[in-house]
């Protein structure tokens, strides 16, 4: 029975269950219906002895008086006498069928009698009344005790029948408890053990791969982050690259002069300023890739308006020595409470992809849009360009990690999905792409900041 499935044995208990229920109802049926039979069947030899009696009394009633009245009353009692006995025949009780044949026969006779010779018959009448009616009355009575008999008999077979399926229910519930029930009950201990231990497995391995992927992705940060630091150092190499060269050719004037012999102590101190000059400059172009870039991720409260621009300070002057304009339209008054950092560095993936695409297809009067709104819960910030588009194969695949059109030219496909990862899961917003009007347009939406307050920020 072990062997056996839950479903099965659950099955089996159900239709030994119902098979009891249906002998059980059967026999009730048969109860209630033998009872009803049987009551109908005495009712119906009952009312034949009253009607006999009813007939002697309206012939005896006549016997002595004349009454067309009971005359009428004596040929429909004959009348339901002969009813009553063709319904008790139907049932199958015949008795007495003579002596009810020849009971009939004298009534008749008697209610054919005319009024003036009914008193010549009275004594005649007194016999008919002592033999036939006496003994007819108690045969008709005796047949009911009969009929009454069967019924007990019948009732007591279907209460011993019962009895058997109390009896039977008894031992089908006992058999039930220890061979199914009971079994079953320590089958499912047996099985939620097993559910438990899979399931603290499960759960050990759930969080064996969360850390794996949690790896993983400190990996594809890591790579982003490796793939950034080059264009980092390119924008660092063009931005120092006229710096440098100024002092360089300062130093060469003022090595010149001393050459000469033309020393000219105001001439040296303005170049020496302009020298000092250019290096703050350099310095404040390390510190501004530095904040850039630096990895303490913390929440920060900032104006949308302002990281834009911080953001575009390190990148358009590159950008722009590629013939590329930026245009921004960046309202006032946008406060987030974010990740600054991170909202930069998906700013330079955007950009930086949307460099690429206006070079390759060579647009003329190649230009970057950067627009900022805001709703009741996000600030909006657009960036669109005059590319041309994305096609919709690309579009469904864009934000996949190793995704990237750029493999010839060494692409890694982690910028965008790292986006959209930063974007979503770190500062809780959204971002989308789409085809505008000129080309594809990015849109990111970032949690305003609740307090919205600018004083918090100065």
């Amino acid at each position: 029975m072990n062997k056996i499935s839950l479903r099965k044995k659950y099955t089996f208990a159900l239709i030994l269950v119902a098979v009891y229920a249906l002998l059980f109802h059967t026999t009730t049926i048969t109860l209630v219906r033998n009872h009803d039979k049987y009551a109908q069947d005495i009712n119906l030899v009952a009312k034949e002895q009253m009607i006999t009696a009813k007939i002697i009394y309206c012939i005896n009633y006549m016997s002595h008086h004349v009454s067309n009245g009971h005359k009428e009353s004596l040929k429909e009692a004959i009348e339901e006498f002969e009813r009553t006995e063709l319904i008790l025949k139907g049932k199958g009780y015949i008795f007495e069928e003579e002596s009810k044949k020849e009971y009939l026969e004298s009534v008749k006779q008697f209610l054919n009698i005319s009024d003036d010779k009914r008193n010549d018959k009275i004594e005649e009448i007194d016999v008919f009344l002592q033999k036939k009616y006496d003994v007819l009355i108690k045969n008709i009575g005796n047949y009911a005790l009969v009929i009454q008999k069967e019924s007990e008999e019948s009732t007591q077979n279907i209460v011993f029948i019962k009895t058997l399926l109390l009896i039977l229910l008894l031992l089908l519930l006992a058999f039930e408890a220890f061979f199914i029930f009971l079994p079953t009950e320590n089958e499912i201990k047996a099985k939620t053990k097993e559910l438990e231990d899979i399931n603290k497995d499960l759960q050990e391995r759930v969080m064996d791969e969360v850390y794996k992927n949690r790896e993983k992705t400190l990996q594809i940060i890591q790579q982003s982050k490796l793939a950034q630091m080059g264009e980092m150092l390119n924008m660092i190499a063009h931005q120092w690259r006229q710096p440098l060269a100024s002092i360089s050719a300062i130093s060469g004037t003022l090595s010149l002069d001393i050459m000469m012999d033309n020393y000219k102590a105001d001439f040296f101190q303005a170049k020496l300023d302009s020298i000092d000059e250019l290096a703050n400059y350099l310095s404040r172009t390390i510190d501004d890739f530095r904040n850039f870039f630096k990895n303490d991720k913390k929440l920060e409260h900032g104006e949308l308006k302002d990281i834009v621009e911080k953001s575009f300070k390190i990148i358009a002057p590159c950008i722009e020595t590629k013939n590329i304009t930026i245009s921004t339209d960046i309202d006032d008054d946008i406060f987030v409470y974010t990740y600054i950092t991170e909202i930069k560095q998906v700013l330079l993936n955007i950009i930086k992809n949307a460099e690429d695409v206006l070079l390759e297809k060579n647009i003329a009067n190649a230009t970057i849009w950067v627009k900022g709104r805001k709703d009741e819960k996000y600030a909006e910030l657009t960036i669109e360009d005059n590319g041309g588009g994305i096609s919709d194969e690309v579009m469904s695949k864009i934000f996949e990690p190793y995704f990237s059109t750029k493999k010839d030219k060494e692409g890694t496909g982690i910028g965008l999905y790292m986006s959209k990862m930063i974007i979503e899961e770190h500062c809780k917003g959204k971002i989308d792409v789409q085809n505008g009007s000129n080309g594809a347009k990015f849109t990111i939406n970032i949690p305003l900041d609740k307090s919205n307050n600018k004083k918090e920020f100065d």
